[in-house]
């Protein structure tokens, strides 16, 4: 205990003395085995964000199917009823073959519009899903126990925050690369052999920053501009951001890539599957947000109130 001294004499107040501070594992596995506690410790919610957008999906699914349906001619009723009897075989009836090669599709305004709104209802849910997991770890990181709702009500509020941020991302980054490959390859093809290497680089270079901009999209104050503030803080240590996003993307490669392989097991492959994926993406956003404070990035006070406002160095303004 600490006892405190009030310059004359020592007096009843006390306090608990603070212990060394805890050891934390910033190298790329240790990011994957504190996201992984983070995830295993929040996985119900989690679960919860994930039926929610599944749901989602699902109506995105039927929509872009009702588009295909409305598109096919003669009706889907007709050409099931037509291909499942069992006297169907157009290999040796000219009659049935013909059948077939008369279905057409036809690209109708019903079409277009509900295989438009289909996609869209999926990218939504699915980007809504994501940030809603991903503010609901950075408040449990924080000792914040956000619940399912509240993240979700988050995540929406931001979405268009983080569609005009990525739109202005690709225009800004991505349009003036892709101008300059058509340039190269439509001109001057021998221009590759600076194009190439230059976009390796520049790709090379900004995973890292991007990987922080990216998560600060979601766990950062709005006030604060994400990849400015990203760049500020990965530019003076590049080296070893560099090293621990490499590690844990590796790792988390890896991971997939056997559930890949377990997944072509027939029927038990396809349940552990569906679970591995959970589990994948749980463990992919706790990495995310444990990488993120790795680096000190700043979280919004929705998921971490009482903290310091954070600045931008002065030479990245």
């Amino acid at each position: 205990m600490y006892r405190y001294w009030d310059g004359a004499a020592w007096t009843d107040h006390r306090s608990p003395k603070a212990g060394p501070p805890a050891y934390v594992d910033n190298s790329g596995t240790g990011i994957i085995g504190a996201g992984w506690e983070l995830f295993r410790d929040n996985w119900v919610p989690l679960l919860a964000i994930g039926a929610l957008t599944f749901v989602g999906v699902v109506v995105g699914v039927a929509l872009i199917g009702v588009a295909v349906v409305s598109a096919l001619d003669p009706d889907v009723f007709d050409i099931i009823e037509r291909v499942t009897r069992s006297d169907f075989n157009p290999d040796i009836d000219p009659v049935d073959q013909a059948y077939l090669d008369n279905i057409d599709f036809n690209l109708t305004p019903t079409f277009v519009v509900a295989a438009l709104a289909g996609f869209l209802v999926i990218w939504l849910v699915a980007l809504v899903g994501a940030g809603s997991a991903t503010m609901l770890l950075g408040g449990r990181h924080h000792g914040e126990p956000i619940g399912v709702g509240q993240a979700l009500g988050l995540a929406i509020r931001r979405f268009p925050r983080w569609l005009g941020i990525v739109l202005l991302w690709s225009l800004v980054g991505g349009l003036p690369i892709l101008l300059l490959w058509v340039l190269a390859l439509a001109a001057a093809p021998i221009l590759l052999v600076l194009v190439i290497p230059a976009t390796i680089g520049a790709v090379i270079y900004l995973f890292p920053i991007m990987s922080i901009a990216g998560a600060g999209l979601f766990l950062g104050p709005v006030d604060r501009p994400p990849f400015r503030t990203a760049f500020a803080i990965v530019k003076p240590q590049w080296g070893t951001v560099a090293v621990r996003v490499l590690v844990i993307n590796l790792i988390l490669f890896a991971i997939n890539l056997g559930l890949g392989l377990i997944g072509a097991i027939p029927i038990l492959g396809i349940f552990v599957s569906i679970v591995g994926q959970f589990v994948y993406y749980g463990l992919q956003t706790g990495a995310s947000v444990k990488l993120y404070a790795s680096v000190d990035g700043p979280f919004t006070e929705e998921l971490a109130p009482g903290t310091e406002p954070w600045e931008l160095p002065s030479a990245a303004l």
